[in-house]
């Protein structure tokens, strides 16, 4: 495995960007990009996870992450992956259920590779700002509400199954964002934060926590939004034929 928690210098010379869960829809990441006119010799694109399974094109997660303009975090899908290869049986099963049976049809050596890049891939990452700041990627949740928390436990290697729980599984704040229950929205230690995994109908905005999931593979949206406390988002449809701007501040 690779780093828990990855950094990244800021970017001088091009833009950053965080994208949704892509769930295998990279034909919709292709023609975002292209709407966007991103510059791969100088941009660069976060993820916040979820690159496979559900979507048409869930083998294309391996040309994505061996881009080096694409940097990609751990999500529960590429979780499950991992357990379903490593244990099989119910974890396999589980997959599945969850849209990874696209897998079985992958060339052995081509699945082989794929797995060992999602091995390495961090559970959060923190980028530098251009402008100042931070900016920092997570799937689902934080620990404690805090990045600052979460950043410490992954570099010391303490997070342990339940940790691991909250931050690709937990739902308690998307929860609390769409008045579901109550609690904290906004999180401690990091300028803006961008999550995944719950799906939304829109790109969402609150305090400083920034929601990308907006159902690419459900017939919904495919989201990118700048990286910085005031960036803008785009989404994209499911035919490719509408672009929307702008987040739904709650």
């Amino acid at each position: 495995m690779g780093p828990r928690i990855q950094y990244f210098d800021a970017n001088t010379a091009g833009r950053d960007y965080a994208v949704g869960d892509i769930h295998g829809c990279f034909y919709m990441l292709d023609a975002l990009l292209e709407r966007l006119e991103f510059d791969v010799a100088k941009d660069r694109l976060f993820s916040v996870g979820d690159l496979i399974d559900r979507g048409p094109d869930s083998e294309r997660a391996a040309e994505f992450i061996d881009a080096p303009w694409f940097h990609a975090i751990r999500g529960n899908h590429e979780q499950m992956l991992l357990d379903a290869v490593d244990h099989g049986g119910q974890e396999r099963a589980l997959w599945h259920m969850n849209g990874g049976d696209w897998f079985e049809a992958v060339d052995a050596r081509a699945a082989d590779a794929l797995t060992e890049r999602v091995r390495q891939l961090p559970l959060a990452a923190a980028v530098n700002l251009a402008g100042g700041g931070v900016a920092a990627l997570v799937h689902a949740n934080v620990i404690g509400h805090s990045f600052e928390r979460t950043g410490a436990l992954l570099e010391a290697g303490l997070a342990d199954a339940q940790a691991l729980s909250m931050l690709l599984w937990n739902r308690d704040r998307a929860d609390a964002l769409n008045g579901r229950a109550a609690g904290p929205i906004a999180v401690d230690g990091v300028d803006v934060i961008y999550f995944g995994h719950t799906p939304m109908h829109e790109a969402m905005a609150r305090a400083n926590t920034r929601w990308l999931d907006t159902g690419a593979f459900m017939g919904g949206r495919l989201s990118i939004a700048e990286l910085g406390v005031a960036g803008d988002v785009w989404s994209l449809s499911s035919d490719l034929d509408t672009l929307h701007s702008g987040w739904r501040w709650v």
